[in-house]
C-alpha cells in the first residue's frame, strides 16, 4: 500500500471517528482540532483553517485554524464563496477572495446547505498540488462539511430543548405560585388548618416517589395535594372555623368544597394527569361510603387512595376548631382500622414504609417527619409501623 494511501485511510479514518462526535461541544471541538492537524500533515501544508459559516450573522466562525492572520480569515465574504462549486478545491487567484498564504479555499456544502470553508496554505516541500491532491481533498471536504452540518443540526436542537426547558420552568414557577397563592388564601379563611394544603402535597409526593412514579406524574400528584381543598375558598368563613358540632345541613354545605374544587381545577390546562379527578374525590372511600359521588373500589385512580389517607392523616394529626390534634401513633392506629372500608391497604403499607424510613434516616430528604409533633416518641412510632409494615406485607 502506497503512503498517499495510507494517509488517505487515515485521514478518512479521524472524519469517520468525528462524525461521531457530534453530542459534545467539547469532543467535537478536541475531535475537529485532530483532524486538522491530520488534514495539514496529509497534504504537508504549511497553514490552515476550517470555517463555518453563521446563518444568524452570514459571517464565517473560525473552529480552527494556524498560521492565518485571523483579521485576513474574518475578512472572507462568505456570499462569494456560495457561487464556486460545492466542496470543489479552488486554486487561489483573482477574482477569488484573497488570503495571505493561502493557495486553496474549499467552500464546503451539504445538499443545498452552505456549511463553511477549508482553506489550505502552500506545501511545506515547495511543491504544488496535484490533480491527485485535489480529488482526495475533495472526498475529505464532503466528509467535513457532513460532520459540520450534523454537528449544527445538533446544537440548533440543543438550543431549542433548552429553550424549551426553560419555559417548562418558566410554566413550573407559575404553576407553583398559583398553587401557593391558593394554599395563602385558604389558609386565611381557616386559620385551624394553616400548611394542611402543603403537608397533604408532601405526603402525597412522597407515597408517589416510594410506589415508583415518574417525575412527571410525582408533581401531578403533589399539585392535586395542594389543590384539594381550594374550593373552600367558596365556603363561608364562618362554617369552616365554626367550633361547635355541625347540623347536617352544615356538614352537606361543608362537602360541597371538594365539588367546588374540582369546578375550578378543571378550567385549568394542567400538564399532569388527573388532577382535577384526584381533587374532586378525595373523600370518596373504598367501600363507596364517600362523597360526592359514593365511588367505591375499582373506580378509584391511585391518585385518588393516596390522597384520601395523605389528607386523613394531616386532618387527624392537626388540632381543628372541634377537637385537638392527634398523637402520631394514634392517627396511625385509626388509619390502619380503616383499612379496606376507607383507605387501600398498598397505599398505606407504602405510607408506613417511607415514614418509617424518614425515621431510620434512610431518606436524604424527609417529606413527612418534618411536619409532624416534636414531641413525638419516635421509637414508639417505628415499632408500630414495623408491626404495620408485617402485617400488610403478609401473602
Amino acid at each position: 500500500m502506497s503512503i498517499e494511501l495510507k494517509k488517505a485511510l487515515y485521514n478518512i479514518s479521524a472524519l469517520a471517528d468525528l462524525g461521531q462526535e457530534i453530542t459534545s461541544e467539547n469532543n467535537f471541538q478536541e475531535k475537529i482540532q485532530s483532524v486538522f492537524y491530520v488534514l495539514t500533515g496529509t497534504f504537508l501544508a504549511n497553514r490552515g483553517a476550517i470555517l463555518i459559516y453563521d446563518k444568524g450573522t452570514g459571517k464565517f466562525n473560525t473552529l480552527t485554524q494556524k498560521g492565518f492572520a485571523q483579521e485576513d480569515l474574518n475578512g472572507i465574504p462568505p456570499a462569494e464563496l456560495m457561487s464556486l462549486s460545492k466542496n470543489e478545491p479552488r486554486l487561489l487567484s483573482p477574482p477569488l477572495p484573497t488570503v495571505a498564504g493561502a493557495e486553496i479555499l474549499v467552500p464546503l456544502w451539504v445538499r443545498n446547505e452552505f456549511i463553511g470553508a477549508l482553506l489550505l496554505g502552500g506545501k511545506l516541500t515547495a511543491g504544488p498540488y496535484t490533480p491527485e491532491d485535489l480529488e482526495l481533498l475533495n472526498v475529505i471536504a464532503h466528509q467535513i462539511a457532513i460532520a459540520l452540518n450534523n454537528h449544527s443540526l445538533f446544537m440548533d436542537l440543543s438550543d431549542k430543548l433548552e429553550e424549551n426547558r426553560k419555559l417548562y420552568e418558566e410554566m413550573r414557577h407559575i404553576y407553583h405560585g398559583t398553587l401557593q397563592a391558593f394554599a395563602a388564601a385558604i389558609d386565611a379563611k381557616d386559620a385551624y388548618t394553616k400548611n394542611h394544603s402543603h403537608r397533604v402535597a408532601k405526603y402525597s409526593a412522597a407515597i408517589a416517589r416510594e410506589l415508583g412514579w415518574s417525575d412527571h406524574d410525582i408533581e401531578g400528584m403533589y399539585v392535586a395535594g395542594y389543590l384539594h381543598d381550594v374550593g373552600k375558598l367558596a365556603i363561608s368563613n364562618e362554617l369552616l372555623n365554626k367550633v361547635t358540632p355541625f347540623t347536617p345541613d352544615e356538614s352537606a354545605e361543608l362537602r360541597k368544597h371538594s365539588t367546588l374544587s374540582h369546578n375550578i381545577t378543571e378550567k385549568i390546562q394542567f400538564p399532569w394527569k388527573n388532577v382535577e379527578d384526584m381533587v374532586w374525590h378525595h373523600h370518596e372511600r373504598l367501600d363507596g361510603h364517600g362523597y360526592p359521588e359514593a365511588l367505591a373500589r375499582e373506580s378509584l385512580s391511585d391518585g385518588v387512595r393516596i390522597l384520601t389517607l395523605a389528607d386523613s392523616f394531616d386532618a387527624m394529626t392537626s388540632k381543628r376548631p372541634y377537637r385537638e390534634k392527634m398523637a402520631v401513633q394514634t392517627a396511625i392506629t385509626e388509619l390502619k382500622k380503616c383499612l379496606d372500608s376507607q383507605f387501600d391497604n398498598r397505599i398505606m403499607l407504602v405510607f408506613c414504609q417511607v415514614l418509617d424510613k424518614e425515621i431510620k434516616g434512610e431518606l436524604p430528604e424527609p417529606d413527612i417527619l418534618p411536619h409532624l409533633d416534636r414531641n413525638s416518641d419516635l421509637s414508639v412510632i417505628s415499632s408500630l409501623l414495623e408491626g404495620i409494615i408485617a402485617e400488610l406485607s403478609t401473602p
